[in-house]
């Protein structure tokens, strides 16, 4: 089935538009192997996309954690400058 196809491909390449595009538009499954093989394609994608998210969370969070110990660091040393 050609959904079936690309939705592999998109999870494949990471591509989460063309993920999300197919999952507005799933057709209705005449075989139950076919229904079968997208829910497990579709759990497979939102695993997938789950765990890339919670490494983007933690790398922001790091981010956060930097920019804040600049901020602290610039103020002790215009600290250190007027004293």
């Amino acid at each position: 089935m050609k959904w079936l196809n690309s939705f592999k491909i998109a999870i494949i390449e990471e591509d989460v538009q063309k993920v999300d595009s197919l999952l507005n538009d799933v057709p209705e499954f005449k075989r139950i192997d076919d229904m079968r093989e997208a829910f497990a394609l579709i759990s497979c994608a939102k695993q997938k996309f789950e765990n890339e998210q919670s490494i983007i969370q933690e790398k922001m969070n790091k981010i956060k954690k930097g920019k804040k110990f600049l901020s602290l660091e610039r103020r002790v040393v215009k600290i250190d400058k007027v004293s």
